[in-house]
């Protein structure tokens, strides 16, 4: 009987290390995938500038076209419908939302937080980012475009790891082409 309770015993921990060890590398999956979105997202919103500031050698750009593209790309990277509802096939449990900054020529950093102008501040080249939702820093010397984008936390299957933190990643752009 002895032999048989410590068989049941080595089951049962090792089928909780098994769907531990699963759950966590599919969670560091999707954080490195959301962390390839982020740099994507950042190379959309800095694809769209004013042509005509530009003509005069400033790069200034077109927020609206730049919040429509990423929405637009960020439904199809990261399985969400346009409310940025996780979809069936998505891995991500809850509303993504996501946060946009435009450091530009025009001295005017643009935010927005799912698409919707939050705020302008006015801002230096040389001065330094700070991010609203991460420890995430950087010097803004040329025209920048910063993506964050919360995906709420990873799915574990053992009830007592649910009060993880969420996922967040976020990436920079610089605009290079004076």
């Amino acid at each position: 009987m002895k032999i048989f309770i410590i068989t049941i015993a080595v089951v049962i921990l090792y089928s909780f290390t098994v769907v531990f060890t699963q759950d966590y590398r599919q969670a560091q999956r999707n954080s490195y995938r959301l962390k390839y979105v982020c740099e994507e997202l950042t190379a959309t919103g800095a694809s769209f500038y004013d042509l005509e500031e530009y003509s005069e050698g400033y790069t200034i750009f077109s927020t609206g076209e730049g919040i429509g593209a990423i929405r637009n790309q960020m439904t199809r990277l990261l399985s969400v419908d346009s409310s940025m509802n996780p979809t069936a096939n998505s891995y991500w449990s809850k509303n993504v939302e996501y946060k946009v900054y435009f450091y530009d020529d025009s001295g005017i950093c643009k935010v927005y937080t799912n698409g919707n102008l939050e705020r302008e501040e006015a801002f230096a080249y040389g001065d330094l980012h700070k991010d609203d939702w991460t420890s995430y820093n950087t010097i803004i010397s040329d025209p920048t475009v910063v993506v964050t984008i919360n995906a709420g936390s990873a799915r574990f299957r053992l009830r007592f790891l649910d009060p993880l933190p969420d996922i967040i990643r976020s990436s920079s752009h610089e605009w290079e082409g004076r």
